[in-house]
């Protein structure tokens, strides 16, 4: 389901429309790819149930210094984390407050998701499920630079989830999150996918 959210969004969206066609056509910037920077995984500090997060750098488009996209990526690593962590993987269970699930989000994309629940967190399950271990965590990182510097952010994600308790089944939670820099990287659009594995 793709959403964005309210009209401070319209030029985050241009700049972010340009770099899924730069992506679509397979061109990244002049500096190729940080295979250096691929190399190493990038997760949150405290550990949560199951394996950290794994981030790469994808297409760039314009000029972003390696030292700029190793912070760029432990940045936007860390405000995904943040997201999986209090949306689906971290907690007491069973559970059903999900409130704090999306303060990386803005504030009108944060309301869509709470409309999007059973689909952006846990909380349509959390109350019939005894744990929750990520088995997959994985996260491409898309940039749209401008003079040195990441303008905005596509991140492509992979999330795998081993669910026990009354619902016992593995979910593949799978899509784009859009993000901005607003005070720190925040999301402000999505489209995702959510299905069981069979």
């Amino acid at each position: 389901m793709f959403h964005t959210a309210g009209p401070a969004v319209r030029g985050a969206l241009a700049t972010l429309a340009s770099l899924a066609l730069v992506a679509a056509l397979g061109a990244c910037s002049d500096e190729g790819s940080d295979s250096e920077d691929a190399a190493r995984p990038a997760g949150t500090e405290e550990a949560a149930p199951g394996i950290p997060t794994t981030a790469t750098i994808g297409k760039v488009s314009g000029r972003l210094e390696r030292k700029s996209r190793a912070r760029l990526r432990r940045q936007v690593t860390h405000a995904v984390d943040r997201w999986i962590d209090a949306a689906y993987v971290t907690g007491d269970y069973p559970r059903s407050d999900f409130g704090d699930a999306f303060q990386v989000f803005s504030k009108d994309a944060a309301a869509l998701a709470r409309r999007d629940k059973r689909l952006m967190s846990n909380a349509a399950l959390g109350d019939r499920i005894d744990t929750v271990t990520a088995t997959a965590r994985k996260l491409w990182i898309d940039v749209l630079a401008t003079q040195g510097r990441a303008v905005g952010v596509t991140g492509r994600f992979v999330l795998v989830l081993d669910l026990d308790g009354e619902v016992h089944r593995t979910d593949r939670i799978a899509g784009r999150l859009f993000l901005s820099q607003q005070r720190g990287w925040q999301v402000f659009g999505y489209d995702v996918k959510r299905g069981r594995v069979a």
